[in-house]
């Protein structure tokens, strides 16, 4: 292992007064627009943006036109309630696609992925939403209710 992985984890354990073994967990930093996905009994019942961290904004007609994420959660043991939080972002690849499109049709053009992912959720019309190529990353759990929480963060991106 690398010296300075080393030292972070030397430091990690002294401050969880452990020896034990940790793992660790690394994931992309994807930059797009951070949600709260609502489920009541399975059913997508609400998406917000995450305002401040406290209060968002109501983007639940828009949310529901993107593909990756599930207007219906299957499985067994459904919550009753279940907050899904992560990230709805744009590809490279899908953010240069709709510039190109919209440089053709004398349309708006945005100055990076993150700005048109954000841009999307906020159309007053979904059906603009459901044209623009967004996806979903799931990085955790909010409000559970009527089930039991992951006891990792690894735990819990394996149940989604």
């Amino acid at each position: 292992m690398k010296p300075r992985f080393m030292a972070f984890n030397k430091r990690v354990q002294d401050r969880l007064k452990s020896s034990d073994d940790i793992t660790y967990c690394c994931e992309l930093k994807l930059d797009g627009a951070a949600v709260s996905l609502m489920y009541e009994n399975g059913l997508l019942v609400q998406a917000a943006t995450r305002g401040d961290g406290t209060t968002g904004e109501n983007i639940t007609a828009n949310v529901r036109t993107i593909r990756a994420i599930p207007l219906r959660l299957k499985g067994d043991n459904i919550p009753a309630r279940l907050e899904v939080r992560g990230e709805i972002f744009m590809t490279q690849r899908g953010f240069e696609k709709l510039n190109e499109e919209a440089r053709r049709t004398d349309g708006k053009v945005f100055a990076n992925p993150r700005n048109a992912a954000a841009g999307s959720l906020r159309q007053l019309d979904p059906r603009i939403t459901a044209k623009r190529p967004l996806t979903f990353f799931c990085y955790g759990f909010g409000l559970l209710e009527g089930g039991e929480m992951p006891h990792s963060h690894m735990g819990a991106s394996a149940t989604v």
